[in-house]
């Protein structure tokens, strides 16, 4: 996410060096799925390589793995659901229907060469099942999404594997698939096809992001602590075309642009600085933009000094809201840089 200042600051710097901060992580997160012992792997990309090795895959045989009925006879295109902390009710659901796991590839180790995943051969570790998900579900899921994949966006590749107890029955097959999954490892909920959706990471209006450590988490109630509000969305396609923008042109079109959707927001142009916030908006990559992704937020945050760190807000923007504590009219502005020494030029 990049920041400009508040209409009370300085001009703001060149692009290259001002603070970005976007909700990213890598996430290694084991949950119990369905049946047995069934193990679901989640993972974050967070990587954009230019060159990627090419990995076939090998499509999977129906079968009635002690893992469930709906893991065991899942294939490319289904939509997986499950309510319990455990998963234990993992089931099929048309894709409308809230969901939490799309499978873009169902791979039989099996019929990989060599014995790793021979019948005799133990059950994988976290790691190892983090590596397949980057060796075959990755290759997989952009195969079936084609270049609509956006590494940057709001969908994770994850994998689902049999569980130890499906393994030791002969269970080889994994799942690849699609997840929303949060910075903190929350699993949001998906509702209709990825791969008929746009993936820009983005959040509705009025959507409230969490703070932990001055760093943006998942979407809360804005009446908790959180480090910026949604103000809109704005389509950069409508602005640029097909053609991939630089970040400074991004920047220079949204700096007027969002500061035009936060007033709208607000109520009123002046409502910026009474209530003593700072627009913030994000920047789309080339690899998003490839993907066709156009989308991005335009938010409302707290940043009291140039260079600061986020500050906490507690409370609706529109509405009755406190900054690291303080009231918008507690906070007071900033002093102006001091004039140089007669004969001296700034900064020497």
């Amino acid at each position: 996410m990049t920041k400009h200042s508040s209409p009370r600051s300085a001009p703001p710097p060149d692009s290259d060096s001002r603070p970005r901060w976007r909700i990213a992580a890598i996430i290694a997160l084991l949950l119990l799925i369905a049946g047995s012992v069934a193990a679901l792997i989640i993972v974050q990309a967070t990587s954009d390589p230019e060159d990627e090795e090419r990995w076939e895959t090998i499509a999977a045989p129906t079968t009635e793995s002690v893992a469930g009925d709906a893991f065991g006879s899942s294939s490319a295109g289904d939509c997986l659901a499950w309510s319990a902390p455990d998963a234990a009710d993992l089931a099929k659901v048309d894709c409308s229907e809230e969901h939490r796991f799309e499978v873009t590839a169902a791979i039989d180790l099996s019929t990989f060469p060599g014995s790793e995943f021979g019948q005799d051969a133990g059950f994988p570790t976290e790691l190892r099942f983090s590596e397949l998900r980057g060796q075959l579900c990755e290759p997989a899921t952009k195969d079936y999404l084609g270049s609509r994949f956006d590494p940057r966006g709001r969908y994770s590749i994850n994998l689902i594997n049999p569980g130890e107890d499906g393994w030791e029955a002969g269970e080889r097959t994994i799942r690849c698939g699609l997840q929303n999954v949060g910075a903190s490892g929350q699993v949001f909920p998906m509702f209709g096809k990825a791969s008929e959706q746009n993936m820009s990471m983005v959040w509705e209006p009025g959507f409230c992001i969490g703070i932990n450590l001055d760093i943006p988490t998942d979407p809360v109630p804005c009446e908790e602590p959180h480090a910026y509000e949604v103000a809109g969305i704005v389509d950069l396609g409508e602005q640029f075309g097909d053609n991939h923008p630089p970040v400074s042109e991004q920047d220079r079109f949204l700096d007027e642009r969002c500061r035009q959707v936060a007033a709208d927001y607000l109520g009123g142009p002046d409502r910026l600085e009474q209530q003593s916030l700072t627009v913030f908006w994000d920047t789309r990559s080339l690899s998003s933009w490839l993907a066709g992704n156009r989308l991005v937020n335009c938010s409302l945050g707290g940043q009291l000094d140039p260079g600061s760190a986020l500050a906490t807000l507690v409370g609706p923007a529109r509405g009755e809201i406190t900054i690291n504590g303080q009231r918008p009219d507690q906070i007071a502005d900033p002093e102006p840089p001091a004039a140089p020494a007669p004969g001296l030029a700034p900064g020497n």
